[in-house]
């Protein structure tokens, strides 16, 4: 890497805190306590891949500010349960008002994200996170984990209501650490907007393809599929 770097910035959802696992622990546990398969006959599997490609949908959509934060949390586990006839607002009310909560209870990391903020921060880089989530989700993930203990700065699109890959995003984050954007590396598991949207703004991005799903490779941009991968790169 010719640049000298100093800031290395995170992305969170599934890039340091397993939102997919902490996810599907915390709706299973919903789904059971309120005995759905057994009253309507729903296959947990199958209401969670339906919830699953709803919600990723609803969150690329408020990215593009095409949908609200009210419009995430009214339609996700609403449109799903619908979607199998299931027409009950105390149901889907109650899946609303318990999974922000109940999530926290279940604060996996991805795998090596411990280890990997620990060898960063003992060579001297700063370490950073930026979130399109919403901001108390956002600071409960990390000061109820590990990750408090590596970071210097915090940073919810939220914030400013706009979200990544929107330059204002990172401009922000870099504001709050005092850091140059040639000194500064981003690295997440969202090709548009982690990857583009911090190269855009001049940052050097590194891709964590988590899901090891299709990207568009260019020898630019490192692409990894562990975080301890990173020890290679820093």
């Amino acid at each position: 890497m010719k640049r000298k770097i100093k800031h290395i910035f995170f992305d969170l959802d599934n890039t340091l805190w397993d939102t997919d696992k902490n996810s599907y622990l915390t709706i299973k546990s919903i789904y059971e306590n309120l005995k759905i398969e057994e009253r309507y006959k729903l296959i947990f599997s199958d209401f969670f891949t339906s919830y699953y490609e709803r919600n990723e949908n609803l969150w690329l959509l408020y990215r593009q500010d095409k949908v609200s934060k009210k419009d995430i949390l009214e339609r996700r586990f609403k449109d799903t349960f619908l979607e199998f006839h299931i027409d009950d607002d105390k149901i889907w009310n109650y899946f609303n008002d318990y999974f922000l909560t109940r999530i926290m209870k279940n604060n996996n990391l991805i795998e090596g994200a411990e280890e990997i903020l620990n060898y960063l921060k003992t060579k001297g880089y700063q370490l950073h996170v930026v979130s399109n989530g919403f901001i108390q989700q956002t600071k409960q993930k990390v000061q109820e984990t590990c990750i408090k203990d590596y970071l210097t700065t915090l940073t919810s699109g939220e914030e400013i209501n706009k979200r990544k890959p929107a330059k204002e995003v990172f401009e922000l984050a870099l504001e709050k650490a005092h850091a140059l954007v040639n000194e500064s590396a981003f690295v997440g598991d969202d090709w548009e907007a982690d990857v583009m949207g911090s190269q855009n703004i001049g940052m050097y991005p590194v891709y964590f393809n988590y899901k090891k799903g299709e990207y568009h490779k260019t020898a630019e941009i490192p692409i990894i599929k562990n975080l301890l991968e990173l020890k290679n790169i820093f």
